[in-house]
Parts: C-alpha cells; sequence; structure tokens
C-alpha cells in the first residue's frame, strides 16, 4: 500500500498492491501537460533535466482518492482530448492521469510518493527530447513505447478481467 499526496497534504490517493511499472515519459504530450502545471502558481516541478515526467503506473481498481477529491481537477491540453491531468486546487499538485476513454491504468506523478516511491524502470519516447538535452542513461530508454511497458499493461488488463 503507498499513499500519493499533493504538497499540501490535502489530498491523498491510496495505491493498492504493486504498480505495474515505473517510467518516465518523454513524449510531446506529457511534456506540454506538464509545463501547463508548471506554470500554475506555487505548482511543484514536474518536469526532470530531460524534459520526462516520472509516472507510476497502477491498475484503475487499485486507485481510490481517500481525501480532498472535490480539490481535484482536470487539466486538458484540448477540450477534446480524453487525457485527464488531474491536479490540485489547493496547491497545484499533479497527482495523477485519468483517462474518459476505457484504459484500465491510472499514471499517478511519481513526485507525489515522496520517499516511498518505486524507482524509475524505464525511459520512453525519448525521440521527443528537446534538441541538445541528454537522457540520461540510468535506466533503458527508448524512442517509443517498448514492448515490455505494452505487455505489462496487457498483463495488468488480463488479470483485472480475470479478478485477480
Amino acid at each position: 500500500m503507498r499513499t500519493a499526496r499533493c504538497l499540501c497534504g490535502e489530498v491523498e490517493i491510496e495505491l493498492a498492491g504493486a504498480p505495474i511499472l515505473a517510467a518516465t515519459c518523454h513524449c510531446d504530450d506529457c511534456q506540454a501537460g506538464s509545463r501547463m502545471i508548471e506554470a500554475l502558481p506555487g505548482s511543484p516541478t514536474v518536469l526532470d533535466a530531460a524534459a520526462g515526467t516520472a509516472y507510476v503506473h497502477y491498475r484503475k481498481d487499485r486507485v481510490r482518492i481517500l481525501r480532498g477529491a472535490e480539490r481535484l481537477r482536470s487539466l486538458k491540453l484540448k477540450p477534446e482530448s480524453p487525457t485527464n491531468r488531474m491536479v490540485t486546487t489547493c496547491c497545484n499538485s499533479a497527482m495523477l492521469v485519468t483517462f474518459d476513454n476505457a484504459l484500465h491504468w491510472n499514471p499517478v506523478y511519481r513526485g507525489r510518493l515522496g520517499a516511498d516511491a518505486p524507482p524509475v524502470e524505464m525511459r520512453v519516447n525519448t525521440r521527443f527530447v528537446p534538441a541538445g538535452t541528454s537522457v540520461p542513461n540510468d535506466v533503458p530508454s527508448y524512442r517509443s513505447f517498448p514492448f515490455s511497458f505494452v505487455w505489462r499493461l496487457l498483463k495488468a488488463r488480463l488479470a483485472m478481467a480475470m479478478g485477480r
């Protein structure tokens, strides 16, 4: 069991069981969304030095808002986007990502887990890293989504379907 907390502690999200994976995404949408969040007054940093956003991916059925649900608001890059970057209204902390479509996982912003955050396992979509920016070689890096990333999401979906 892990708990994600906003900067001021008004919002808490319980994360049950092991995460699907922990990855840093460098795609252009994650960069734009993170910059949008960081532009909010008092927002904690979201992007790392290589323009990546670190997430811990959890099955949707293992994410529960313990308190402060009324303080979460959705930020979208475009009104028609299915991606909701959930940010607190109390301290502008990026908490998690939800989707309007039927995706079965929620990326939780790794920084909201504090010292309890699992280590990043991979960097994905590095083809979007801005020119002149170097990507650390601390974990494997992939220009897009590697098979291992997709496979772990698929395994999580199968486990959910089987009630495990």
